[in-house]
């Protein structure tokens, strides 16, 4: 196959990150976006730059990319025929309209007996992403496909951790194509998904124990960002790094990593000396001013980051589950309680829903933490008392 890499998405993550792996891989990038002025940007530019700051800094350039509209499926299609590798980084509630290109593209790959598998590197941070976009692949193909799909297509979830904050409208005018991103470039992949031989790509990284590196950025890295965000928005800092100078934010926020890294050690064998390196690591990377990520980007939605499986909650679930008491999160999930950004539609929705409602019953409902559990009465008590602070 042609040194081909298709990138559904050409934002922050598709652009800022794995474009950047393809491209010192060796690959020509093909993005499929939607925003027809992103299209035409990358093609009259014909590159762009990724401005690394922090540890590292940087400008990385970009080349040897084009883009087609994602509505012209054919085109797409061709593409995907004769790629080596592919990607998406589009939303989870996207992916089902990235399938018809890409049925189309696997339809035509049948045809070439010398083509090899497609392995298709899904950027989604939903467990689910593989199957959601396998299914609605299916759906597109003819029944004599599916086979051909099963033996020579692998939906390829991935762990992304790269942190990039979000430009500014002014930034964003200035330059559409300019983005700002951390050094920081490994791309953990579920190895037992990649069907064939997953071509060498710079900082793409087969694992095993998939799940376990899922759980440890799901309760670990967006954990440790939402803590800091919502005790962040109650001291009233602006940026990540602000909140993680301040003691009292750093004792919850070590008290509950402690806690979490624990619970992981336990459950998928991960060492004690790993898991703290990854840990010093990580608040290193919080720790960079330059990056000017900011208390609203990782505390925004705290509705759908309260959910029973999502990082504050499924983090205090798993403690309870290996039998440690988690203490810090129900600190965190009060914290979240009283996240009142009014920019924020989630936050204002919460809000009320806690003024008409009161915080006991919207605990349990957004939460399942019912009333009966000793957790729900640790998290009211830490909502009174961070309340009461306030006051």
């Amino acid at each position: 196959m042609e040194r081909i890499a298709v990138q559904f998405g050409a934002g922050n993550i598709g652009r800022g990150f794995i474009a950047q792996l393809f491209h010192e891989s060796g690959y020509e990038v093909v993005f499929v976006e939607a925003i027809p002025a992103l299209v035409d940007e990358i093609n009259r530019r014909k590159r762009y730059t990724i401005r690394i700051v922090g540890d590292g800094a940087q400008d990385v350039e970009i080349t040897s990319i084009r883009a087609i509209h994602s509505e012209k499926v054919e085109q797409v299609a061709q593409e995907v025929a004769r790629a080596e590798v592919a990607c998406t980084a589009v939303g989870v509630n996207v992916l089902r309209r990235v399938a018809p290109s890409l049925a189309r593209g696997i339809a035509l790959r049948s045809q070439n007996p010398d083509a090899p598998p497609l392995n298709i590197l899904i950027c989604e941070n939903q467990l689910d992403a593989n199957q959601i976009l396998r299914e609605a692949v299916l759906e597109q193909l003819p029944a004599e496909l599916h086979g051909y799909v099963d033996s020579h297509v692998g939906f390829v979830l991935c762990v992304v951790s790269r942190m990039v904050p979000l430009m500014t409208p002014e930034e964003r005018k200035a330059d559409p194509l300019a983005i700002k991103v951390e050094a920081y470039k490994r791309l953990p992949v579920d190895a037992k998904a990649v069907k064939g031989q997953l071509p060498p790509i710079v900082g793409v990284e087969p694992v095993e124990n998939f799940l376990g590196y899922v759980e440890r950025k799901l309760f670990v890295h967006n954990a440790a960002h939402a803590i800091l965000g919502y005790l962040g928005w109650l001291k009233g800092y602006t940026y990540v790094h602000e909140a993680m100078a301040d003691a009292q934010i750093r004792a919850l926020l070590d008290e509950s990593m402690q806690e979490v890294i624990e619970a992981l050690v336990r459950k998928h064998g991960f060492t004690h000396e790993e898991m703290q390196e990854h840990l010093a690591d990580l608040y290193h990377r919080f720790e960079n001013a330059a990056l000017g990520d900011t208390i609203a980007r990782v505390a925004r939605d705290p509705e759908r980051k309260l959910r029973p499986d999502d990082r504050l909650v499924g983090a205090a679930r798993l403690l309870l589950e290996n039998g440690l008491e988690p203490k810090g999160f129900c600190t965190a999930i009060a914290a979240a309680l009283l996240y009142d950004n009014p920019e924020d539609v989630s936050a204002v929705a919460l809000q009320r829903r806690i003024e008409q409602e009161g915080v006991s019953v919207v605990l349990e409902k957004l939460t399942g933490i019912t009333p009966d559990v000793p957790m729900h009465q640790c998290i009211l008590s830490a909502y009174a008392q961070l309340k009461n602070r306030l006051l």
